[in-house]
């Protein structure tokens, strides 16, 4: 619960902000096999660097857990379509661009 309300105000707050567009650094956590999407990639989880958030997101299956990338949060975009199994859930998305492995 923490953690969708830690998001949640992490969006808004970039609703309101005149600066829509920032660059943000975060690790790769996992990525979820159980998701796929419409558009190729996967579904990654991503801790943003500075703060206690995570976000879900599509990237190309060329980033792996433990990956340190650099990128810009959309907060009004459409994310990608995805598929789940039966057996899951469908996690809500951030679409993110101009992603870029960092050391």
């Amino acid at each position: 619960m923490k953690r969708i309300i830690a998001i949640c105000t992490l969006i808004s707050a970039f609703a309101c902000s005149k600066e829509h567009n920032r660059i943000f650094k975060g690790i790769i956590t996992e990525s979820d096999n159980c998701c796929s999407s419409m558009e190729g990639g996967r579904i990654y989880k991503v801790n943003i660097i500075g703060s206690d958030s995570t976000v879900t997101t599509v990237l190309p299956t060329a980033y792996q857990p433990g990956d340190a990338i650099a990128f810009t949060m959309h907060t009004n975009d459409t994310p990608p379509a995805i598929l789940c199994l039966a057996i899951c859930t469908m996690p809500q998305l951030v679409k993110l661009s101009d992603v870029t492995r960092v050391e």
